[in-house]
């Protein structure tokens, strides 16, 4: 590839690399549009759907790295959800240090209520490639996560592999 190649703008020109780093950042910003919307951001979606397929609860600190964020980062997240009635955050028996995060009824219903929603939207706008294409594109896609979604899930730059599709 050469540089003026690389440089390319016109998506369907571009290096295929840097074409779906744009597509998945275009439908990231798509994603926080729809769920904004709702009065909630994608990673407050993100946090609640972890925390709906996980049995008890999560420390702040587990829960940041399957949202690919730090904890720092990730407390002024679970401030709204909590002051909102949608988590509880309990001290640890063992060690008082740790937060064990969970979510509430009132956190499963809005969850069920946005995603509907987030979904509907979803699925009217975005293209539909045929099943044998989707194989190969899903295959495609999980070989670059095998690559880099490690270290952007460990680097916890907010890169990381989230659930939801969005930050």
């Amino acid at each position: 590839m050469t540089a003026d190649r690389f440089f390319e703008s016109r998506p369907e020109y571009m290096p295929l690399g840097k074409l779906v780093s744009w597509a998945g950042g275009a439908m990231q910003a798509h994603y926080r549009r729809t769920v904004a919307r709702y009065g909630v951001t994608g990673t407050a979606v993100s946090v609640l759907g972890v925390l709906a397929h996980v049995d008890g609860a999560l420390s702040q600190r587990e829960l940041a790295g399957r949202v690919g964020l730090t904890p720092a980062t990730l407390t002024p997240v679970l401030d709204t959800l909590d002051h909102e009635g949608r988590i509880t955050r309990v001290r640890d028996d063992a060690d008082r240090r740790i937060l064990r995060v969970s979510i509430t009824d009132e956190g499963r219903a809005h969850l069920r209520s946005v995603f509907s929603e987030v979904a509907a939207v979803f699925r009217e706008r975005m293209p539909h490639p045929p099943p044998e294409h989707e194989r190969i594109i899903r295959e495609y896609l999980v070989s670059i996560l095998a690559v880099v979604g490690d270290d952007a899930r460990y680097a916890g730059d907010g890169g990381g592999i989230t659930e939801g599709a969005g930050t």
